[in-house]
């Protein structure tokens, strides 16, 4: 049922309109064109993230979600094919993270509306700012959305592959204040906020702390000049944990050896910590996973419910009440100019997309 040119024209078109995180204006409204012509209600909040609404057969409204941003500043993309895969001709990114997510989402509606198909009461929510710590999802006003289950295209892998638990997530921001003084002529007078944040760093856990926790610092800033003993510098981190006691444990982990570290140095750090979002796992026995694995079985895939690394708009709806799975879309090297999705997958997950709306609108 599926039209796979179709497909990846859409997925194609949507990769060359830029859309780095805060400048989603031309994709978001590119994107409710698109819905309303498929007979969707569309609205956008105070943010700029898309929800459409379309009355389908009686039973629950059915979420259907993906990100319209994408990762860093990249622009002017080119995709191009090659035996089979789609990558970037150059050396940016592809954008696959999340527009095929997008595009397999308006091919299953526009197949369903072709085809006459019934589905459930769909509501489609593409949010902004994903990739700025699930910024959009965090300011969307869920209580205004009616679903209470739902299907979230955002994750690579095999299309069996169903996410079903994600970390919660601390956004970590440090200022290690020092005291500047000239570094030849007087060194002893100054206190070196550098050397503060590096006893700091080497002293907190770091990277894999287990199975289901990992913490990261991803930029320092800081000095002006080689010969001047810095007054300040920020480092910028993260820790992650499906589990919320290990999650606050890391944290205060964290800012001990920060604050352990200024204070040998008769100095202070200002420390700000903030829960970006909350882990969740559903059940194997989740109505919404029942349907997706029962959808992926009967397309033929191996089911394996995983535990994600990485936080999606998943992680907002699923505290907010609405329990979502997280589908894959082929989408693979995420992130990094090595970017690429093989046609077969996006294919393989579309079909997947279109056998759960299917199956939901029948009970």
């Amino acid at each position: 049922m599926i039209n796979q040119d179709r497909l990846i024209d859409t997925f194609l078109e949507l990769v060359r309109i830029d859309s780095p995180s805060g400048q989603e204006a031309e994709i978001g409204s590119h994107l409710a064109v698109r819905l309303q012509a498929l007979g969707f209600t569309t609205e956008f909040d105070e943010i700029g993230n898309l929800v459409g609404r379309l009355n389908g057969a009686d039973g629950d409204w059915l979420l259907l979600s993906a990100h319209m941003d994408t990762v860093g500043t990249d622009i002017g993309i080119e995709p191009v094919i090659r035996d089979g895969v789609i990558y970037s001709a150059g050396d940016t990114i592809l954008g696959g993270d999340d527009k095929s997510g997008v595009a397999a989402i308006l091919e299953v509606l526009q197949t369903l509306q072709e085809e006459g198909l019934p589905h459930p009461p769909l509501e489609v929510v593409i949010s902004v700012g994903e990739e700025l710590g699930l910024y959009g999802a965090r300011h969307l006003d869920t209580g205004k959305l009616r679903a209470r289950q739902g299907v979230v295209l955002d994750s690579g892998g095999p299309a069996g592959h169903l996410v079903i638990s994600a970390p919660g997530q601390d956004s970590l921001v440090f200022t290690v204040n020092g005291v500047s003084s000239h570094a030849g002529a007087e060194p002893e007078r100054g206190i070196n906020a550098i050397r503060v944040a590096a006893e700091a760093i080497a002293a907190m856990p770091m990277g894999r702390i287990d199975f289901e926790t990992t913490s990261n610092i991803g930029i320092i800033e800081g000095g002006t000049a080689r010969n001047i003993v810095p007054d300040r510098v920020r480092v910028v981190g993260e820790a992650r944990s499906r589990d919320a006691k290990k999650l606050d444990s890391l944290t205060q982990s964290i800012l001990d050896a920060f604050n352990e570290a200024a204070a040998r140095h008769n100095t202070s750090v200002d420390c700000n910590v903030t829960r970006a979002y909350n882990a969740y796992r559903l059940s194997d026995e989740t109505p919404i996973v029942q349907a997706a694995a029962a959808a992926a079985r009967a397309q033929g895939h191996e089911v394996v419910l995983c535990n994600s690394g990485g936080g999606t708009d998943g992680n907002i709806y699923n505290a907010a009440g609405i329990a979502c799975v997280v589908i894959s879309t082929g989408m693979e090297d995420v992130h990094t100019p090595s970017e690429h999705i093989a046609i077969a997958d996006m294919v393989a997950g579309t079909e997947l997309l279109m056998e759960i709306v299917s199956r939901l609108a029948t009970g």
